[in-house]
């Protein structure tokens, strides 16, 4: 009986929670709640819409990178229902991620669905993660490339400027080793991961557009949201909440940018990811096992 009650008591959900509120506070002593909200308040609405369409154009190449892994392992769905899986699969990390969460869905839903095998559904669904990661640390060694810090460290920059090709390559040989079936799609989807970093990245730019922060301070901007990015990946708070926030603050008391326009920032990213997972609630699956025509 106690055993029952223990699996019943969801514990990594009510860190989440806690971890959650404790991040989210912290943070409103960090920032001027009046300055971060003005800066919400001011961004143009047609900057909004187009934020909106970049950011859902970037999640269409999401989704399609993840059927391509999904075909390899004799996972079959139109694209059409995969992308409405896809948002499914947004909704729901909104919705449940303290346990399930958007992933889960995804594989237990093909699993009763089309009743493949666990493992066609875990692997590609891990690896699309990783593949997002790396386009992510990709992005990262690349932007610091525009880093005043390393102009007089030629060591550094020599570094910087060939690490995205040395990653790239890494990451190729290791995913042709671990999983030899993805050898042939490894530059399909690690491009399609590549789009959606820049999609997203124009998404922040337009943001800061709309927030008047200065050119010359882009490149810093999106650095910080991109190691942020990375940070978020991390499954410690509900839906990421806090971590992006928390990162750029601490960012901004060893570089140029402005904490609240920072802030302001990331709600506005964090507001769009909510509204555009929310189609996710209304979209109807209709995911149909292939027909096997016999001779």
């Amino acid at each position: 009986m106690v055993k029952a009650a223990a699996k019943k008591f969801n514990w990594k959900l009510y860190a989440k929670i806690v971890l959650t509120v404790l991040g989210v506070t912290w943070i409103f002593t960090q920032i001027d709640v009046s300055e971060v909200g003005k800066y919400l308040r001011d961004i143009p609405i047609l900057v909004a819409i187009g934020c909106i369409l970049i950011y859902n154009l970037s999640k269409a190449f999401c989704a399609l990178r993840l059927n391509i892994f999904f075909k390899q392992d004799g996972v079959i769905i139109s694209e059409k229902e995969n992308l409405k899986l896809y948002y499914k699969g947004m909704f729901y990390n909104m919705l449940l991620p303290g346990g399930i969460g958007g992933d889960g869905y995804k594989g237990y839903y093909l699993r009763q669905t089309l009743q493949v095998p666990i493992k066609n559904l875990v692997r590609p669904i891990l690896w699309d993660r990783i593949t997002g990661a790396v386009s992510i640390i990709i992005m990262i060694f690349g932007l610091a490339n525009f880093q005043p810090i390393i102009a007089d460290k030629w060591a550094i920059q020599i570094f910087l400027i060939c690490s995205p090709l040395i990653i790239y390559f890494v990451s190729m040989v290791g995913s042709n080793i671990i999983v030899p079936s993805y050898k042939n799609v490894f530059h399909s989807t690690s491009m399609l991961s590549f789009v959606n970093q820049v999609l997203q990245g124009i998404v922040v730019t337009l943001i800061l557009y709309g927030l008047h922060v200065p050119v010359t301070l882009l490149d810093d901007y999106l650095l910080v949201f991109f190691v942020s990015s990375l940070a978020t990946i991390l499954p410690i708070t509900l839906g990421g909440i806090g971590i992006r926030e928390f990162v750029f603050i601490k960012a901004a008391e060893i570089s140029g940018i402005d904490q609240d326009t920072a802030v302001a920032l990331s709600v506005l990213f964090f507001g769009i990811t909510v509204l555009s997972a929310l189609a996710g609630s209304v979209v109807k699956l209709n995911v149909q096992r292939p027909v096997v025509e016999s001779n």
